[in-house]
């Protein structure tokens, strides 16, 4: 019973993390950064003082990062609850069903892993969230790299965006100081996309230019 319920509390633990990412990335956080993010909030540990100011400046994102700090938190006490609970009641050896669980679950997360299946969950839940939002996705924090005036940014085109239907040379982008680097599309990159290319909802532009000019474009 006693592996059982630390068990639980783990795959609890797992659950809250992922849904705190999938809450992060939905602001417009890329989802490497959206992960570890919630991971550093939940654990109270890996910030950074430049990734830390891109959670602080955006008010959804601090009170996303809030909720997961109080939740970390309280969940290291009821671990340590709990664990003071079992050392009283004496540890016992678990069962071999306990072990058997135990062996399946950990197979069962490696292989969806694997086979991409919580990033596709994750996709799809994102795109659920921010259907029929306008909301621009890039902020100042959010540049993946910049050096003077020139910045490099993910940019997402959402349900109603305006850019959504027309081709990549009627939206204002690689013209100018901006240049599309590549189109991310649900599970494929299209690099160097022609200025033909249809933009659809959902899709991701790594543009490369000025800073100023790529933020005016998503406003």
């Amino acid at each position: 019973m006693q592996v059982v319920g630390m068990l639980i509390f783990l795959v609890v633990w797992l659950i809250i993390l992922w849904l705190g990412s999938i809450a992060l990335e939905t602001t417009g956080m890329e989802r490497a950064k959206a992960r570890f993010q919630a991971l550093s909030a939940l654990t109270g540990t890996g910030f950074t003082t430049r990734e830390a100011e891109s959670i602080v400046n955006h008010p959804k994102r601090r009170r996303i990062t809030t909720w997961l700090i109080f939740i970390g938190n309280a969940g290291i006490i009821a671990l340590i609850i709990l664990m003071i609970l079992y050392l009283r009641a004496g540890l016992t050896a678990p069962p071999v069903l306990h072990i058997g669980i135990i062996v399946a679950s950990v197979l069962a997360l490696i292989l969806l892993i694997k086979l991409r299946v919580l990033d596709k969950m994750t996709s799809a839940i994102v795109r659920l969230v921010r259907r029929g939002r306008a909301v621009p996705y890039l902020t100042t924090e959010e540049l993946i790299y910049r050096v003077g005036e020139y910045g490099i940014a993910n940019v997402v085109v959402s349900e109603k965006d305006r850019m959504a239907g027309f081709a990549l040379k009627d939206t204002g982008f690689n013209q100018g100081s901006i240049t599309v680097l590549a189109i991310e599309r649900k599970d494929n990159v299209l690099p160097f996309p022609k200025a033909e290319e249809i933009l659809l909802a959902g899709d991701y532009l790594l543009c490369y230019g000025k800073v100023a000019e790529i933020i005016s474009m998503t406003q």
